[in-house]
């Protein structure tokens, strides 16, 4: 946060001044980070790679905006993210996924036997023909956070945990979480997630 001061002009003994607060995302251009590259990124480094499920990866770009809001006042993606029945949703995620030549869909079991659908890179038939994941390193460490705080969680930890985040526990289903304007409101509240 920065307090300007604008020198506006004199009237007669008078000297006219505005202020205005702003927040770092207002002062400079944010570069927004493609969803497929967040995608990309949480596959090839996610420890477990038969738990990136739809969900469970839609809801880790979730957290990954919600990480960036609160810790430089700005999401990593432009999504516009909804407080669906089921939590933070929009298909966004796995359309991205749907459209990269580099990702796949694979279909699999949960532990129930249910079957659910799985987040992958393509195997490439060379050795040089990795996807590209066009991130920058201070986003890379988000994206990281993100990993090393959901790792070691099963399914309904990880679900608690989403839903435990600030936008979720002060928002009304079936509305769009403004990530920036909720992280400014949970900081001022001296809240950290």
């Amino acid at each position: 946060m920065n307090l300007q001061v604008f020198l506006m002009g004199r009237s007669e003994n008078h000297w006219l001044i505005q202020s205005r607060i702003t927040y770092p995302s207002e002062r400079m251009s944010v570069k927004m980070v493609k969803i497929k590259h967040i995608v990309r990124y949480f596959v090839k480094n996610y420890p477990y790679e038969n738990e990136l499920s739809k969900t469970r990866i839609t809801k880790m770009v979730y957290l990954a905006d919600w990480y960036s809001a609160l810790k430089h006042g700005h999401q990593l993606t432009d999504i516009k993210w909804f407080f669906d029945h089921y939590g933070p949703y929009v298909s966004d995620v796995f359309n991205a996924v749907a459209e990269d030549r580099h990702l796949t869909i694979k279909h699999d079991y949960n532990a129930f036997g249910n079957p659910k659908d799985v987040v992958a890179l393509k195997k490439s038939h060379h050795v040089f023909d990795s996807p590209p994941i066009r991130i920058d390193n201070h986003y890379k460490v988000v994206l990281d956070e993100v990993i090393e705080d959901t790792q070691q969680l099963n399914w309904n930890e990880f679900i608690d945990y989403v839903y435990s985040s600030y936008p979720i526990k002060s928002s009304i289903r079936y509305h769009y979480l403004d990530l920036v304007n909720l992280g400014r409101e949970c900081k001022d509240k001296g809240l950290n997630f």
